[in-house]
């Protein structure tokens, strides 16, 4: 992540995006101090903190996909991979991406019906 991306987030707020037109929503929460700085959480990334743990969970549910937290979050789908690893959050992969990635390949001509 960027610094800028990095410092847009603040102490007690944090915006969500939502619908294709990356419409922002601003949103305040309140938490005891004392509890996020316990964890070593400082002010300068309880922002983030809050941000990236509110979208674990929506892609825990299967309510936003990998790449979607992924963008939200300003990280790639590989620094996404390694974050939810040292969290040990499961990949959220089954027979419908399996497809679709299957349909999306051969769409881009890197698999025809003879290398399946």
């Amino acid at each position: 992540m960027d610094a800028k991306t990095y410092n847009e987030w603040t102490l007690i707020s944090f915006m969500v995006r939502m619908t294709t037109e990356l419409k922002m929503v601003k949103t305040e929460i309140q938490l005891p101090g004392d509890i996020l700085y316990s964890q070593g959480i400082d002010k300068e990334r309880m922002g983030y903190f809050v941000i990236k743990n509110f979208l674990l969970e929506l892609y825990r549910e299967g309510k936003i996909s990998l790449g979607r937290m992924a963008t939200l979050l300003g990280a790639n789908r590989i620094e996404m991979l390694g974050i939810m690893k040292d969290l040990n959050v499961p990949l959220n992969y089954g027979l419908t991406e399996l497809e679709e990635d299957i349909k999306t390949a051969k769409k881009l001509g890197i698999i025809n019906e003879s290398s399946q």
